[in-house]
């Protein structure tokens, strides 16, 4: 007895993590990669401008690149036809939204108790 898996659904299977995957690992490799290298990297000292750029990058990466690459993933998804990578897009923007939230919400906490 064995088990076949249908052509459609491994490309439906495919598109819903493609989807989802992307912009999560695009913006969380970007924002790990350059906190690497702010942390490993010696680059001539806290105010040089290169320092700068990666502490950019470092906050950039998960809060506006993977949201950005979620939106954008739907619009590609819309205009090819993908339902599926659609569907793992829009998760991947709603888990985008619940993680800004939750950043906002921690600052705010953090800010009315009076911490640094």
């Amino acid at each position: 007895m064995s088990i076949s898996v249908s052509n459609e659904a491994k490309q439906r299977f495919r598109g819903f993590w493609f989807g989802l995957g992307i912009p999560i690992l695009g913006g969380w490799g970007i924002s790990l990669l350059s906190l690497s290298i702010l942390v490993n990297g010696n680059l001539g000292g806290p105010y040089r401008p290169v320092t700068h750029i990666f502490i950019i990058l470092w906050f950039s990466g998960h809060l506006l690149l993977w949201p950005l690459l979620s939106w954008l993933m739907i619009r590609r998804a819309r205009k090819s036809g993908n339902s599926q990578c659609e569907k793992g897009s829009r998760l991947s923007l709603k888990l985008a939204l619940i993680w800004i939230a939750f950043i906002i919400s921690i600052g705010t906490i953090q800010t009315l108790s009076g911490g640094v």
